[in-house]
């Protein structure tokens, strides 16, 4: 089959065929004209040692800084909390539509995740590859396969892993070469590759992580600097103007000395001593504040790289300690930094495991959903659609969980005085309409009766004659609390009607003299 006859059908496995067929004219960045392998890994990754020692420096980096490991698990919790689940394209996820008998491929796949290895599940699979795609910029999960059946997910380690490609960046296999030597080849079927976002494109993707290696090794130089002051007691900066008779060997024994009994944790608070003229000067205090104030500048530039708000990192703000805008930093980590991430990852995870792998159409892997919103916020949106009509009472303690109750499939319509069924809304809305007719206006108009208290009750003897087009015998329908309601609300519009008379009788009538 040609490549257009391809391109003009609808699957998708046919415009992929085609396009494994044709071979792209661009090159990708940092591959020579040899391509890349396991023993030249292109501009950065010259070597195996080179490339295995920028991801060991970015792991050490993820070790050893809080805050790096901090917004990295973050991220890393926040979107694998629901598990890994799959999911019908056509759901809207309003449950309109009634959800399909899921075929034998899908509880297949659902089979293989539930149990994807001897050791770890998927949830544990997903966390080390979002972990590896945030500190590396690459995660790698070998499939393994029986025939044509995916059978089983691992995580590959990244530092180890070696892609073969050409200088067009087209990848034919991996090689896995480890700190003994041992080696592996893997077809690219038996790899799922997923790399996180370059500049300049390539094979390789640009972790959070190498983007913060300024602001994670000055926060490391000044934890470390910190960690020696307050070793050594957090000492004052101090002169000492020795004799000027004194030879060189007893000044250094002083210092000697100095270090030895003035030094460390044990001897803080001891004073120092000296005789023979010595005179001891402080010229500083121990900047202790600075050296905080400088620990968390950079702790947000970490956090900011990351893309992770301080609330969500642990970091709690001055004047943020009630609510303040956690919700708003919480939706904003969600939206901007997870959702982004997690795709790029379900994208794969769908291409290979789910069309390649199983052969499945119509259906994908998903995150499940976990309803962070605080309880109270919950409540108060399930009670204004109870309000509002969306819901009835049985489909809202059906969402909490109770059984349903009769009478309870009736939508009802709730303002601050009124409880109306949707069904009577239509005798609510011409009640409201005669109730609220000012005096005078029948005689403008001939269609209006000039008595709206007899009006509605002739009415409500009679089925509509405009209305019930579209709504029904909505008065003769209704149920007889409802017929009282809207006569005494006639008879409260009459009465009002005739003291706005009186009033305005009174109004223009001269008062005595």
């Amino acid at each position: 089959m040609g490549l257009r006859a391809a391109l003009r059908r609808r699957p998708s496995k046919d415009i992929v065929y085609a396009l494994a067929q044709v071979e792209r004219k661009g090159f990708e960045y940092g591959i020579p004209d040899t391509g890349i392998g396991e023993y030249d890994q292109g501009i950065g990754n010259a070597g195996p040692a080179d490339r295995r020692t920028t991801l060991k420096t970015m792991y050490d980096a993820y070790v050893a800084c809080p805050w790096a490991f901090s917004a990295v698990n973050a991220i890393v919790r926040t979107i694998t909390a629901g598990g890994l689940v799959t999911d019908w394209d056509s759901d809207t996820g309003q449950g309109d539509q009634p959800q399909p008998v899921k075929p034998a491929n899908v509880l297949a796949l659902e089979r293989m995740l539930a149990w994807c290895n001897q050791r770890d599940d998927i949830r544990q699979v997903m966390r080390g590859a979002i972990v590896d795609l945030l500190v590396y910029g690459d995660a790698y999960l070998e499939l393994v396969w029986v025939g044509d059946q995916p059978v089983a997910l691992y995580n590959l380690d990244c530092p180890s892993i070696y892609p073969v490609a050409d200088a067009h960046g087209h990848i034919s296999g991996y090689v896995q070469v480890t700190e003994y030597g041992q080696r592996a080849s893997f077809e690219t079927r038996e790899v799922i590759h997923i790399p996180y976002d370059s500049l300049r494109t390539g094979v390789f993707g640009l972790s959070p992580t190498q983007a913060a290696m300024l602001p994670i090794t000055c926060w490391l130089f000044a934890a470390g600097n910190s960690k020696q002051v307050f070793r050594r007691g957090n000492p004052p900066t101090v002169h000492v103007d020795m004799p000027a008779g004194m030879s060189s060997s007893d000044v250094r024994r002083w210092d000697a000395m100095y270090a030895q009994r003035n030094l460390g944790s044990d001897n803080v608070g001891r004073p120092i001593i000296t005789k023979g003229g010595a005179h001891v000067q402080e010229l500083a205090p121990a900047r202790i504040v600075d050296a905080i104030s400088f620990l968390d500048q950079k702790r947000d530039e970490i956090l900011a790289v990351y893309g992770v708000p301080p609330a969500k990192g642990g970091v709690i703000e001055a004047g943020h300690l009630g609510a303040g805008t956690g919700e708003a930093q919480d939706r904003t980590f969600r939206v901007n930094t997870c959702a982004p991430i997690a795709e790029i990852v379900l994208e794969k995870l769908n291409f290979h495991l789910v069309r390649h792998g199983f052969k499945i159409d119509g259906w994908r892997l998903k995150f499940g959903d976990i309803d962070w919103r605080d309880s109270k916020v919950v409540e108060d949106i399930r009670d204004s659609r109870l309000r509002n009509g969306s819901w009835t009472l049985n489909r809202y303690r059906a969402e909490i969980g109770e059984p349903p109750v009769p009478g309870g499939d009736a939508a009802v319509l709730v303002d601050r005085q009124n409880l109306v069924l949707w069904k009577d809304i239509a005798v609510m809305s011409e009640a409201m309409v005669l109730a609220k007719r000012a005096p005078g206006v029948a005689a403008q108009d001939p269609t209006i009766s000039a008595n709206p208290a007899a009006d509605l009750n002739g009415r409500l003897a009679k089925p509509l004659t405009g209305m019930e087009e579209s709504s029904g015998d909505a008065f003769e329908n209704a149920p007889p609390w409802a017929l009282a309601i809207l006569a005494g609300l006639a008879d409260l519009s009459a009465a009002l009607r005739a003291i706005e008379a009186v009033e305005a009788t009174a109004e223009r009538t001269p008062a005595p003299v």
